[in-house]
């Protein structure tokens, strides 16, 4: 199985390899002689390029919206669309519940979607991925994360605009947002610091920390963590739990617990750090 993006950056950084920050997946495998292991097995289609697809079911009362794409990447587009999706299904009297996931086993998402923002200016990058994150933490309805996989970068910052994180054993979170030389681009300093504290929170971005679910979940990141077969299953059990609740005073009692975050500083830091490194490196991907 080819090695996930973040892990040919790691690899390319332990053997010397210079500018491999600005090379593509497909490069660096190449230039690294990283072969797919299959065990015999026929090597799976790679999923097409372009902008990640975001799709919607809903399914025993909850809604499940599904990244579908090359790495599961965060376009600007994908995620303003994943906010309306959300929106969407909170206006629905049926949902009580809206899960977030991703396709496939290996990756929830790789974070942002860097040819899609390469070219952008930092204010746009952030302003509009931390409106759609707030949007989603916004949603009357409990939101959920369903980890599949792995989060890298941007991707955390979208699942803690969910209310609630379920992630299948053997997933890993990778805070690699200061290793590429930026603040997290769409509130994730700010989310994370309110659920775990600064201090906890200031570990796992300076140290850019390759978390385990199984440790996240210590530390009160991750709700649960289930094995694979069970993700969804989990999902309609929450739901049928919350169903036993009024709808209408969920909304209301998750409208008196929001918090509003002042996301200001949070923007200005991110674009000053992209701006200066224009054409230099990447962000969370």
């Amino acid at each position: 199985m080819t090695p996930l993006l973040y892990e040919l950056h790691d690899l390319a950084r332990e053997r010397g390899v210079e500018g491999y920050r600005r090379m593509s997946k497909s490069e660096l495998a190449a230039l690294l002689d990283v072969e797919p292991e299959t065990d015999g097995r026929p090597v799976p289609p790679a999923a097409p390029a372009g902008p990640t697809e975001v799709e919607v079911t809903v399914r025993q009362r909850f809604g499940l919206v599904t990244l579908r794409g090359a790495d599961n990447a965060l376009s600007l587009e994908t995620l303003e669309r994943l906010a309306g999706v959300v929106e969407e299904l909170a206006e629905d009297e049926s949902v009580r519940l809206v899960a977030l996931t991703g396709a496939g086993t290996r990756l929830f998402s790789s974070g942002a979607d860097l040819a899609a923002v390469k070219d952008l200016g930092g204010l746009e990058v952030t302003s509009r991925g931390t409106d759609a994150c707030s949007r989603i933490a916004a949603a009357g309805v409990p939101t959920l994360a369903l980890l599949n996989g792995h989060a890298v970068g941007g991707a955390i910052d979208l699942a803690l605009a969910c209310d609630w994180r379920i992630a299948v054993q053997g997933a890993k979170l990778r805070f690699i947002h200061n290793e590429l030389g930026y603040s997290p681009p769409w509130g994730g300093a700010a989310r994370l610091a309110a659920l775990l504290g600064r201090s906890t929170a200031l570990r796992l971005f300076a140290t850019c920390e390759l978390l385990p679910v199984e440790e996240a979940q210590k530390i009160g990141l991750v709700d649960e963590v289930v094995g694979p077969s069970r993700l969804l299953s989990r999902a309609e059990s929450l739901t049928t739990r919350i169903a036993r609740a009024d709808r209408t005073a969920v909304i209301a009692t998750k409208r008196l617990l929001h918090q509003e975050l002042d996301l200001s500083a949070h923007e200005q830091s991110f674009a000053a750090l992209w701006d200066s490194r224009a054409g230099q490196a990447t962000i969370p991907a």
